[in-house]
Order: C-alpha cells, then sequence, then structure tokens
C-alpha cells in the first residue's frame, strides 16, 4: 500500500524518534511505501524541503509558530493556515501520486480540507489517531469558556473530522468510550482502542544499565542510595502542576529522595522560583535535553512520574507512560479522576495510582517503596511486560491493519 501520513509531530531530523516515527518504519517494515508530511516552523529557518530516511519520503512544509508561540492569535492564525499549505506542498511534491491509507494526528483538530483534499485525489481509507479531545479539554482547564464563539467553531470542526474518518484509533478504552459517549453520530465498529506505542528496541544488558545508571547520577549528583522520582515533559496548565509543587513542599527534607524535573513550558519559571526561593536541596530542575540523554535519565531512575490537570472530564493518555515502560520504569500517576492511565499501571503491577491533590495516597506510595526495596524490582519486570504486550509498534500497526478489513 501507499501510506501517507499528516502530523505536525514528527521530528526535524532523522536522528530522532518519537512514537510516529516508530510507527511510520513499522509500516515501512512491513513493505509499504510511505509518506509523511509534516510541519517546520518558521523559528528554525528552514524551507520547505522533502527528505528521504529509514525509506520514508518526509515532506517538511514551513509553516507558522504553532507549538512554541505564546501569542495565542498568531498561533491561531498560524493553525488556519495550515491547510492551506500543506495541501500546496503535497499538490507541488506528490502531484503524480495516489494514496490507499491516509494516517493523520490530533492536535491539531484543523486537518478536514487536507483530508477531503486527500480522498479525493486518491479514493482512499483515512485513519485518525486521536491524541487529545479538542477543544473539550481547553474548556476543562479553563483555557476556553464553552460560551465562546471560538469553541463552538472548533467543536464544529472535531464533528467535521470524526465525521470524515473512516475509522479513529483511540489512546485507551476510557478514550474510546469517551468519544462513543459524547458523540452520538459515531458508531462503535469506527471506533477503537490505538494505543500510543514506540518500537521494541530490546533491553539494556545489566552492566549497560549500571553504567548509564551510575554516570548520569554522578552527573546530576545524585547518590546510588538515593530514591530517584523523575518527571520529563511539558510544564504547562495541562499538567496540573500545582499538586506537583506541594509533593515538592512535602519532602524537601527528606533524606535518600530526589526528584530529577525535565521540561519547558508555561510552569518552568515559577517551578524554578519556588525550587530556589525555598532552597529544596532534594530538587533538580533542568530545562532542555537531548531525546537520547533524556532515555539515560528514565534508566537512573527509580520512578516515573506522570501528571495531569485534576479539572479534566476527558480521558487523556499520557504517552510519557510508554517511554517509562519501554525501558521498565515503574509509574507514579497522579491524574483527574477520568484518565484511565492510572488504572492501567496499577492492574498490571508497574506501578500506582494517585488522584491529584491526594497528598495523603502519594505520601503513602512513597512509604511503601520505601520500606520495601525489592518492590521496584518486580515492577519493573512487570513494566516491560506490559509495553511487550500492549504498547509496542506491532500493536498499533495490527489495530489499524485489521480496521481496514472491517
Amino acid at each position: 500500500m501507499k501510506i501517507i501520513f499528516v502530523t505536525i509531530a514528527y521530528p526535524r531530523t532523522s536522528s530522532e524518534f518519537n512514537l510516529y516515527t516508530d510507527l511510520m518504519e513499522e509500516f515501512a517494515e512491513h513493505g509499504h511505501e510511505v509518506y509523511v508530511v509534516c510541519s517546520i516552523e518558521k523559528r528554525f529557518g528552514q524551507a520547505t524541503n522533502l527528505t528521504q530516511a529509514n525509506g520514508i519520503k518526509v515532506l517538511r512544509v514551513q509553516t507558522g509558530n504553532i507549538t512554541s508561540n505564546p501569542n495565542l492569535i498568531t498561533k491561531g492564525l498560524a493553525l488556519l493556515q495550515l491547510q492551506s499549505v500543506f495541501i500546496t506542498a503535497i499538490d507541488r511534491y506528490f502531484k503524480e501520486l495516489t494514496f490507499d491509507l491516509v494516517i493523520y494526528s490530533t492536535p491539531p483538530i484543523q486537518y478536514n480540507r487536507v483530508i477531503r483534499f486527500l480522498k479525493r485525489k486518491s479514493d482512499a481509507v483515512t485513519f485518525l489517531l486521536l491524541k487529545d479531545i479538542f477543544p473539550q479539554n481547553a474548556i476543562d482547564i479553563g483555557l476556553l469558556s464553552k460560551w465562546n464563539p471560538i469553541a463552538w467553531y472548533f467543536r464544529r470542526q472535531e464533528k467535521v473530522t470524526y465525521k470524515l474518518s473512516d475509522r479513529i484509533g483511540c489512546m485507551s478504552p476510557a478514550n474510546e468510550k469517551y468519544l462513543l459517549e459524547h458523540n452520538s453520530f459515531l458508531v462503535p465498529g469506527k471506533v477503537s482502542v490505538c494505543p500510543n506505542s514506540l518500537k521494541d528496541r530490546g533491553t539494556l544488558t545489566e552492566p549497560g544499565r549500571t553504567r548509564i545508571r551510575s554516570e548520569i547520577r554522578k552527573k546530576y549528583s545524585i547518590k546510588e542510595s538515593d530514591l530517584l522520582l523523575t518527571y520529563g515533559g511539558n510544564l504547562g496548565i495541562p499538567q496540573g502542576l500545582s499538586f506537583l509543587l506541594e509533593i515538592l513542599k512535602a519532602y524537601k527534607d527528606t533524606q535518600h529522595l530526589k526528584f530529577l524535573i525535565v521540561g519547558e513550558g508555561t510552569w518552568f519559571d515559577r517551578i524554578e522560583k519556588v525550587i530556589t526561593d525555598g532552597n529544596y536541596r532534594q530538587v533538580i530542575i533542568q530545562k532542555r535535553v537531548s531525546p537520547g540523554e533524556f532515555k539515560d535519565i528514565l534508566v537512573a531512575s527509580d520512578i516515573g512520574l506522570i501528571f495531569l490537570n485534576p479539572r479534566f472530564t476527558i480521558p487523556n493518555f499520557p504517552s510519557r507512560l510508554t517511554s517509562c515502560i519501554e525501558i521498565g520504569l515503574p509509574v507514579i500517576a497522579c491524574t483527574d479522576n477520568s484518565s484511565d492511565v492510572g488504572d492501567v499501571v496499577e492492574d498490571s503491577g508497574c506501578g500506582y495510582k494517585v488522584i491529584s491533590g491526594n497528598m495523603q495516597r502519594f505520601d503513602s506510595v512513597i512509604h511503601e517503596i520505601m520500606e520495601s526495596p525489592d518492590l521496584l524490582k518486580q515492577k519493573s519486570a512487570n513494566a516491560r511486560a506490559l509495553f511487550e504486550k500492549s504498547y509496542t509498534t506491532k500493536v498499533s500497526y495490527s489495530v489499524i491493519m485489521n480496521n481496514l478489513t472491517k
């Protein structure tokens, strides 16, 4: 089959990877002809270009600054222009091509014109990888009012996207259930669970793991005997980081316990100031590291942390879970009541569920771990087993291919 994948979240270079590069490589390894159309923002100073790596042709289209733009108006304009520049680039670089399958991911929700264009051009089957539910997620955390005309516009766009999609892959069972309950025009056969996934690159040898752990802990001045809890990712309103600050304050003088925070976002400066002003000696905060170093940091950690804003009514399922369990890292998921990520880690025995704001529950989890040193070894094995069973690209590939025959 000829497959085209449309996204704004594809890495800028062939040396980087994420869940989308891994999934496209899975398709290529099965003999499919794979094309990718993605954005490259103006801030990187690169013109639209077509490259090939790992058997995949990648068309990077210059767009406005979408992911890092603090100005909502200019960001909104960049998103509105996205479809036009994508269509123009596809028509120029892939003019003679037709496709059998169109895959695309949210965010953003505004792909309707692009998908219509590709369907008319190729009479292709369309598959949506639903990674967020917008605009309801923005309404939940107060970024949009449900009475705002902008919210109505995006909700209309959301419905059109769902109707245009022949199949929709949700991140989790709770995601699937929510989508069906809140969109009566969708039928169950059209929606299924297609999890966040990564390519299975095997496990580290014990000497390799020990070496990485030693190097990273030495670099960040963390003792081998310290229990290291790591949070990596966006630092913003969707993560509900007031609870993280509460946790850091509660453990700021606890011996043999360290927190490592790696990420960027609107809350970075606030968190850094609290750490500095409060002399939180147990906390290290780092703005940016390479993907390779971040993976090494996870290897050197004892527990991965996941945070979600407690106001969410939609069931988010953070992709950070996949990064953690891939290397066998147990997880504490501090989330809202709607997400099922905490249920997944508890049911599989690879972590703990904490409702955001429940300090008593978080404290009991930490005490349990610190009093039972061998507990994390079993949870680590369970984490890796969960990854191999449910979160590899082989699983996602099978879901997509099986859906095409329905």
